[in-house]
């Protein structure tokens, strides 16, 4: 008997081994059932937590929050000036930009805001969502008492993941609340609005539902109806915090030393009496067909300034034209990739499609 091998049975998820002649019943009554994954933990040992606000009513710490807003309405502006803020009260700032340049716009907003510029730090290198999302906290532990990150656009950073998927979408960026809890940090995803208000503000903001729905708050930004300077920014949806409640700032042009051009700088005014829902729905609709001509000048434009997302083509494109994803590509992007003076590069193997200028004229 010695030859033949022990025998193994599951019966429900309890692993049972007996040799050929030993009594079952036996070694039932003493297997050991197998460990799970799932635990259940007594609410009586968890300790309650008051919210803690950053800058309430719209910016929590410990939250993951999307901040949206049209082209032009001054979002890097703003959060330039709330990364000053930050900084200033001796916490560190984190970026990952990848459409405005760290040279030309990040950093010169930040110095016209008079933010501590040695306490703000980039990540240059393509962050992949959820992928790197232990090695973000990985370096924001390194860091140091990081009360701000800002992943500037999100949709840029969850690869060949379909941006209108509502489980792809909220697999990706899910885990950004987990890393804002666990670094007691305030995380801001910027996303754009498409030009199509009818619907409201909420509704507008492009692609998945997931987009709105995971994060702690949605947060948008809107240009005043009689002030093309004042900005309104108001907390859209959210459970932690009175929806509608808002603040409103001017843009100012302010010159920093050693640049030749003037900076953008945000400039606090207090609450805000508008909503700016009513401020997005009611913006006048552009209803003349949109040119191939105007979508491939508007496309050189922006990657005159360097390359961009297709995501990011697609939004600008919405927001200033009115113009369709579809368009974009087929009236716009094909004819200059054509005629040899933009090209697409994939970023990665998961990654997504990003498109630059070449030296064709």
């Amino acid at each position: 008997m010695s030859d033949v091998p022990n025998i193994r049975l599951d019966f429900s998820g309890v692993d049972v081994e007996f040799a050929p002649g030993e009594d079952f019943k036996q070694s039932l009554n003493g297997a050991q059932p197998r460990s799970s994954r799932l635990t259940v933990t007594p609410l009586s040992e968890i300790e309650m937590r008051s919210i803690e606000w950053r800058e309430k009513p719209l910016w929590q710490r410990s939250a993951f929050e999307l901040l949206a807003g049209p082209k032009g309405a001054g979002k890097g502006t703003y959060l330039a000036g709330l990364a000053a803020r930050t900084s200033n009260g001796g916490e560190n700032v984190l970026f990952i930009s990848t459409e405005d340049s760290a040279e030309i716009d990040l950093k010169p907003r930040l110095v016209a805001a008079r933010a501590d510029i040695d306490r703000c730090s980039l990540i240059r290198q393509h962050v992949q969502l959820p992928d790197d999302v232990d090695e973000l906290r990985a370096l924001a532990e390194d860091l140091g008492g990081v009360g701000l990150l800002v992943i500037d656009p999100v949709a840029n950073h969850i690869g060949s993941r379909n941006s209108n998927s509502d489980a792809e979408v909220r697999n990706a960026i899910a885990p950004l609340n987990k890393l804002a809890n666990e670094l007691e940090c305030l995380l801001i995803g910027v996303r754009h609005p498409g030009k199509d208000r009818s619907r409201g503000a909420i509704a507008s903001i492009l692609g998945s539902t997931a987009w709105v729905d995971t994060p702690r708050a949605v947060v948008m930004i809107a240009v005043d109806d009689e002030d093309p300077t004042v900005r309104h920014i108001q907390v859209v949806a959210g459970n932690r915090s009175l929806n509608g409640a808002g603040q409103a700032f001017r843009i100012d042009a302010v010159d920093v030393a050693g640049l030749k051009e003037p900076i953008t700088l945000a400039v606090a005014l207090g609450d805000s009496t508008k909503s700016v829902d009513e401020l997005l729905t009611d913006e006048p609709k552009r209803t003349s067909r949109v040119s191939g001509e105007q979508l491939q000048e508007m496309i050189l434009r922006e990657l005159a300034t360097g390359e961009k997302s297709r995501d990011y083509l697609n939004a600008a494109a919405n927001d200033e034209l009115g113009a369709s994803s579809d368009s974009v590509y087929q009236t716009g992007l094909e004819p200059l990739r054509k005629a040899g003076r933009v090209k697409p590069r994939k970023d990665g193997f998961d990654g997504g499609w990003y498109w630059h200028t070449t030296d064709a004229s």
